[in-house]
């Protein structure tokens, strides 16, 4: 679908905007395209956007650049550390803005392998899954963060933010629950993110008599989900989906339920099945 501007422009502090406006200026001059990801995405749409506060804050910026190869990828790096405000640290996909405010830069595009990871150069040990980041930066939502001159970021959607989660929860738990409790985060706030208003044109057979407005947020969820994904990256998601409903034990729901009561889990994996269920309304099983 056609993302619409959602305008936030006022309601990020100076300092933030001009870390954008740095990194806008340096894509632009190489001609490297980019967008907003991680948990700076959910609190662009979600805080900034929509008045939905996440429990989990954060100042650090996270970025996805779409690059051909490491040395677009560095000369973009070198580039913003030549304006004198960014600082390199010891991780290599790591800048800091006045030795403050971490900026992750993670590239994406031709430069991804064969098996939809990249690995860092010189010695190509330490691996990140970028799946789905090609679908996420075609579905990102044009976000204005300031007027006067107007600086206009693109950012990931909830909806392939969603799917983001998903395979980033895969990759790294059970070392990181930070994901899943994004992802739940995400599916509760979804109807109230300016998706309301969509679900009786679009999706009218969800609102039935055993109408729940969560669980139907879950499923309009999977739906949009199912609907901006590619072929490739829809596959690994579904089958993260099915595992993750089935069986005696679901670590996801766990780490979805992390500090909740035994009650929330059912709860959790309801909805986790309902966006399962979501996905196999457009794509069957």
């Amino acid at each position: 679908m056609k993302r619409k501007l959602l305008n936030i422009s006022g309601k990020i502090d100076p300092q933030t905007v001009a870390i954008y406006e740095l990194v806008a200026s340096a894509a632009e001059s190489r001609n490297i395209k980019f967008f907003v990801v991680g948990a700076t995405a959910r609190d662009l749409i979600l805080q900034y956007g929509f008045g939905i506060e996440a429990r989990r804050a954060t100042r650090d910026i996270d970025l996805a650049v779409q690059v051909k190869n490491w040395d677009e990828y560095e000369a973009l790096k070198n580039g913003l550390v030549e304006t004198g405000d960014f600082v390199t640290t010891k991780m290599t996909q790591r800048l800091q803005y006045h030795e403050k405010i971490p900026v992750d830069i993670v590239p994406f595009g031709a430069i991804k392998e064969a098996d939809g990871s990249i690995s860092w150069p010189p010695d190509h040990e330490v691996r990140m899954n970028i799946l789905g980041f090609e679908d996420a930066y075609n579905d990102a939502v044009p976000v204005r963060l300031n007027t006067n001159p107007n600086l206009d970021v693109q950012v990931a959607s909830l909806t392939s933010l969603a799917a983001l989660k998903l395979i980033a929860w895969k990759e790294r738990s059970p070392a990181n629950t930070r994901d899943a409790i994004d992802l739940i985060f995400i599916i509760h706030s979804y109807l109230d993110a300016g998706n309301n208003e969509r679900l009786a044109e679009e999706y009218p057979d969800l609102l039935d008599e055993e109408f729940d407005y969560v669980r139907t947020g879950a499923r309009f969820l999977g739906r949009d989900i199912a609907n901006c994904l590619g072929e490739e990256t829809l596959t690994a998601l579904k089958q993260i989906l099915a595992e993750q409903t089935a069986g005696d034990r679901y670590p996801l729901v766990e780490d979805m339920t992390r500090g909740s009561s035994s009650d929330q889990f059912e709860e959790n994996l309801g909805l986790l099945k309902a966006l399962k269920q979501g996905v196999i309304d457009i794509t069957g099983l």
